[in-house]
């Protein structure tokens, strides 16, 4: 059963369905990580990512899958998460045996108890400048709690790299990152994974459940 990364203090379940705590997002990004149940990464490399379709919404924020879906998923993601790992994985698949149907739209959501989920988020903000942030997205969850060489990382999905590590040390990334932040406490985020569509708050097992129903699985 997917889980969520949050503090340990439990308060009123996210849907009856699946029982998860929501917790006050920390404020601030210094913090001790408390200990996680670690899941197995799945190993997807960025080729496939190759046929689905991906674009922006007009805010900004990268999208896989229909400009026109029957479908829109709104994910909040912390890259460093282990959960959001799992959840991200599972999306794709959806996404890419559903291209037609779905679209999901990312947003950067990193907490402050994960240690290098902040600059895992402008790093894939810097990608997407590049056009890589699907495949980097994907390195980068990866990667976990092991960061990347961000000229190793440049030259694997073929960015130029002074451009990218440039882009990762400058302020307007992290305003982007900040963008999502704020968008996710207006909608009152509280952990990682979320999901939204249609404006209805979700958590994974509702989402696949709701995919199943909508798309005759």
């Amino acid at each position: 059963m997917l889980g969520a990364c949050t503090h340990p203090s439990p308060q009123k379940p996210l849907s009856a369905v699946l029982e998860q705590e929501r917790i006050e997002v920390p404020k601030g990004r210094s913090g001790v990580a408390p200990s996680e149940i670690r899941v197995a990464v799945v190993p997807t490399m960025p080729s496939d990512y190759e046929g689905i379709p991906v674009g922006t919404t007009p805010e900004g924020c990268p999208t896989l899958g229909s400009d026109t879906p029957q479908i829109t998923i709104h994910v909040f993601s912390d890259i460093q998460c282990p959960y959001c790992n799992q959840a991200h994985f599972k999306l794709v698949e959806w996404v890419r045996k559903h291209p037609r149907e779905l679209q999901l739209v990312y947003h950067h959501f990193p907490l402050s108890f994960h240690q290098y989920a902040n600059n895992y988020a402008r790093q894939a903000v810097c990608a997407a400048e590049q056009g890589q942030f699907w495949p980097v997205l994907a390195d980068l969850f990866r990667s976990g709690y092991r960061p990347m060489d961000l000229r190793t990382l440049a030259k694997r999905h073929q960015m130029q790299a002074q451009e990218f590590i440039r882009c990762t040390a400058n302020q307007a990334s992290q305003l982007t990152v900040d963008r999502d932040l704020a968008e996710g406490k207006r909608l009152n985020v509280r952990g990682t994974p979320s999901f939204f569509v249609d404006n209805l708050s979700l958590n994974y097992v509702d989402l696949e459940n709701l995919l199943k129903a909508k798309l005759k699985e």
